[in-house]
């Protein structure tokens, strides 16, 4: 029997985010940003674009279609050079929120210090390698050297644009 994957959209940090779980306000949408994205748009006018017809729909910021839409900004502005890759503090952003909800409930159940961790994603701080592998380790995460190469594919625009292809 042949298996069917669940339709997913991957973020750059590598966050899974389950397409089915789009509302019906959200679904139209998404489609709409979605063709005007596909045309490799400037990303500046991409993100005036979303921003206003997301308010405009009265969208929640705590949904699906706001995470996407973040995700696809991103990944325009990395491509044309505008924005910065994605760096170790995203990446862990990413998978405390998926893991725990919030940096809060993350530091209170690890004994992470959150003052210090504020700072870390503030950029005001690093995380030493023994402290980066221990928070990872906590998380169930593994420290990824990779090529150049391979993170551009990751956050490459195409990879969001066939995502995106079924929904409608």
């Amino acid at each position: 029997m042949k298996r069917i994957d669940k339709p997913v959209y991957r973020t750059i940090t590598g966050l899974t985010l389950d397409l089915r779980k789009l509302t019906r306000e959200e679904r139209p949408f998404i489609a709409h940003v979605h063709a005007f994205y596909k045309d490799s748009v400037e990303w500046s006018r991409f993100a005036a674009l979303w921003v206003r017809d997301f308010d405009k729909r009265g969208l929640k910021r705590d949904g699906l279609a706001y995470r996407i839409c973040q995700d696809l900004e991103a990944r325009l502005g990395i491509a044309q050079g505008k924005v910065a890759p994605p760096n170790y503090r995203d990446y862990l952003a990413d998978l405390i929120e998926q893991k725990y909800g919030s940096r809060y409930k993350f530091c209170k159940e690890t004994g992470v210090d959150p003052a210090h961790l504020s700072r870390v994603f503030a950029s005001r701080s690093d995380l030493s390698l023994e402290a980066l592998v221990k928070l990872l380790h906590t998380l169930g995460a593994a420290l990824v050297i990779q090529p150049e190469d391979a993170v551009k594919e990751s956050t490459s625009p195409d990879e969001a644009r066939r995502a995106l292809a079924g929904v409608a």
